[in-house]
């Protein structure tokens, strides 16, 4: 279905662009995760901005949020009636898709570890 693509979309978009940054298996994130340690970020890089509702971002986003949560650590940060983020760990960075129902704007970040 789309969520699924959706969701190797978003993992895709990590790699493009890496640089030499460090990477990690999904054990080490997940033991990292664990204990409450993560690596070190970059700061972040804005891969996409897209304009769509807040209510359809928010459900894509969800979706995506979980299928990869239980497989590499995901949070959501922030779900409220106007913003919604959620921050994915990936073997080589993290990605925050954040909602903004004020702006109505899909905005996904990247950002390498150091």
């Amino acid at each position: 279905r789309d969520m699924k693509k959706l969701a190797l979309a978003l993992l895709a978009v990590v790699s493009l662009g890496a640089t030499a940054s460090n990477t990690y298996t999904k054990e080490q994130l997940n033991s990292m995760a664990a204990s409450g340690s993560y690596p070190e970020q970059e700061s972040p890089v804005t891969k996409s901005v897209e304009s769509v509702s807040f209510e359809r971002c928010k459900q894509d986003t969800y979706g995506v949020y979980n299928q990869i949560a239980g497989n590499y650590p995901a949070q959501e940060v922030v779900n409220t009636g106007i913003l919604y983020t959620v921050k994915i760990w990936t073997n080589d960075g993290v990605i925050m898709v954040s909602c903004s129902e004020p702006d109505g704007k899909k905005l996904v970040t990247q950002s390498s570890y150091k």
